[in-house]
């Protein structure tokens, strides 16, 4: 099919790390695309008329050059493409009659509380949970209590602010933390309203996993399930190593993809790429983050289809109309480390790159922290390091081959 004469547009903020990706497979599938982003990016000067720079809060300033190019084209989609820019692509979808997710359904997946209570309604498995406001006293829900427990932003992502605590003194000094947290200016300015409380909830032992897929007419199509093989117990959560394929037997898989298809149907999703987080023990599933995205960072990366497809390209023919039902992940063992920042700091620079590059099974390696830069660990952190990407004969392969390649880095930065 030849796509030239339909249009896509992307919303991509510019600390985005899928620019490249995105902007890759629209041209492999030769169609035409419009990028909205918040600041001027390194393609805006090759691209110029495929390219709007605007602020997202005032974004109805440029609803008439947008509609513009809608009606010149055949427009058939907008796509968020990370966390920050999901919210926009809905209201814009929805001010120019394109099919999408209602508004209501993303800002459930984008406050905690919120998707929460919803998925205690639909019968799924729900851990105990309560939001309190930041100015209410620790002390005034101690009752309600049981330990360990979590705390946690209501908005905010990869791990940023999530904290386990096993005792009412950890309560008082995780409330305390996140309170300087939810007061920074950017953090207060992101989160509007809900920076002002805190969720509380009951903490899930168990294997933690996550699903990426895409949804149409509110149908789940499974594209790959990761493991997360390193222990996630606290008392912060740093999303280090993902691999695919899984490991977890048909029966578990397909009990995961039943667990998925309800909160997606609970939460209203019925369009577009999902990223699922999941824990499982021995009571069942337990839904963690409903994401209507695909996977952050540059973890899509491992992602290889049949017929050489990327993530970016199967979200991208979906949005067109193309049937990716018969999607199937290449059968290989593939990982990615998100490399964790440990200390605070000024970076100042990184060895042991080229010894990590040269351990067998390592793909690649990429920074996304510069030297002059800010490191700031979890839980207040919102950055890691950067990538290690690896492949091998089976998933343990894949784990000893990053860790190992981890090993071989050394950070050398500058307290402040």
């Amino acid at each position: 099919m030849n796509h030239a004469n339909f249009s896509v547009i992307l919303i991509i903020p510019s600390a985005s790390y899928r620019t490249n990706p995105f902007i890759d497979a629209a041209t492999k599938l030769d169609i035409n695309i419009l990028v909205i982003t918040d600041k001027s990016q390194v393609f805006s000067k090759y691209y110029p008329d495929n390219v709007i720079t605007m602020n997202f809060e005032h974004w109805q300033e440029s609803i008439e050059n947008i509609r513009e190019w809608s009606e010149r084209y055949d427009l058939k989609a907008v796509i968020g493409v990370d966390e920050e820019s999901i919210i926009l692509a809905a209201k814009l979808s929805e001010s120019l009659c394109i099919e999408h997710n209602s508004l209501e359904s993303v800002k459930l997946t984008k406050n905690k509380y919120l998707m929460r209570s919803e998925l205690k309604k639909s019968g799924l498995k729900s851990p105990w949970f309560k939001r309190f406001s930041v100015h209410e006293t620790p002390k005034d829900i101690f009752a309600e209590l049981s330990f360990p427990c979590v705390l946690k932003p209501t908005f905010l992502s990869a791990s940023q602010g999530v904290l386990r605590v096993n005792s009412f003194e950890e309560f008082g000094k995780g409330c305390e933390m996140l309170s300087d947290l939810l007061a920074e200016e950017k953090v207060k300015k992101r989160g509007g309203d809900q920076a002002n409380w805190i969720l509380v909830e009951e903490y899930i032992p168990g294997k933690e996993v996550s699903i990426e897929g895409i949804v149409n007419d509110g149908k789940l199509k499974d594209l790959a399930i990761f493991d997360k093989p390193e222990p996630l117990e606290g008392p912060i959560f740093p999303e280090t190593i993902f691999i695919t394929p899984t490991i977890l037997d048909e029966h578990l898989q397909f009990s995961l993809l039943e667990t998925a298809q309800t909160a997606l149907q609970a939460l209203g999703i019925r369009k577009g790429p999902v990223h699922i987080e999941l824990r499982i023990n021995d009571h069942g599933n337990y839904i963690l983050e409903c994401a209507a995205r695909s996977i952050g960072g540059l973890c899509s990366k491992v992602l290889e289809f049949k017929g050489g497809m990327s993530l970016e390209e199967l979200i991208l023919r979906s949005a067109l109309g193309r049937n990716v039902e018969k999607t199937q992940l290449i059968d290989k063992a593939k990982g990615v480390m998100m490399m964790p920042t440990e200390k605070r700091g000024i970076l100042r620079e990184i060895h042991g790159i080229k010894a990590a590059l040269a351990v067998k099974g390592i793909t690649d390696l990429q920074t996304t922290i510069k030297p002059g830069e800010m490191l700031e660990p979890l839980p207040k952190g919102d950055r890691y390091l950067g990538f290690l990407f690896a492949e091998g004969k089976d998933q343990d392969t894949v784990k000893i081959v990053l860790q190992e390649a981890w090993s071989k880095i050394e950070v050398v930065s500058e307290q402040i």
